[in-house]
């Protein structure tokens, strides 16, 4: 197993990350390793941000990934994390239209922070960005479309543009993932990225293993 005490798993909505941490977690358990994981909605999160303000959100998230590191580095465990190194945090700074040098200082310092755990990322990418939310959005259906649209049509990049769509709502992703890719280039610890995992999610899966140096037996 590689040496780190925290993988993040991270991509856009509807790219696999809650599957994959899932997944993973599963097998680092059969292969005796002691592990723990978390899902972005899981209510007992020890990154517990989702009500946080966009005003403000770096020094709270450092506080609490400081916090999260002093407890775990002691330890002999594994933890798996997907959306909250960016998804949760940076998404939501960007929507609000905050400036890209404030998020790009934002994930230097989360990434200076985690240090100690030896953090390691795997980045669920697409390369159709809309063909990837039109996948998604034929799975979870109108419904969760609305709400979806309701919960971020109020945000300033959606606002100062007078998107009310799903087809606006492609466009915010696709120039996030532009600053996404920016991020993934700054982020200083070992990391890989996987293209199109619903491709072929055999051979995802076992890039993952390969990466983290798990053994696998299918």
């Amino acid at each position: 197993m590689l040496n780190t005490q925290l993988i993040l798993i991270e991509g856009l909505p509807g790219a696999g990350k809650s599957t994959s941490t899932s997944h993973l977690g599963t097998i680092l358990q059969q292969r005796g390793i002691t592990c723990s994981w978390f899902r972005e909605e899981n209510e007992s999160h020890p990154i517990a941000c989702l009500d946080f303000e966009i005003k403000g959100m770096t020094p709270k998230m450092v506080h609490l990934w400081t916090n999260f590191v002093q407890q775990t580095a002691p330890k002999s465990i594994v933890t798996i994390i997907e959306s909250r190194l960016w998804q949760n945090t940076a998404l939501f700074m960007h929507m609000s239209e905050n400036d890209i040098d404030d998020i790009i200082k934002f994930n230097k310092q989360i990434n200076q922070v985690l240090t100690p755990l030896s953090p390691v990322l795997i980045y669920l990418d697409q390369d159709n960005i809309e063909t990837a939310l039109q996948r998604m959005y034929n799975t979870r259906g109108e419904e969760w479309m609305k709400e979806t649209l309701k919960d971020t049509l109020q945000y300033q990049w959606f606002k100062s543009r007078g998107i009310k769509d799903f087809a606006g709502w492609v466009n915010f992703f696709e120039d996030w993932h532009d600053v996404a890719e920016r991020l993934y280039t700054d982020w200083t610890h070992k990391k890989i990225k996987i293209m199109n995992p619903h491709d072929d999610w055999t051979s995802a899966y076992e890039k993952m293993y390969t990466f983290l140096e798990v053994a696998h037996n299918p």
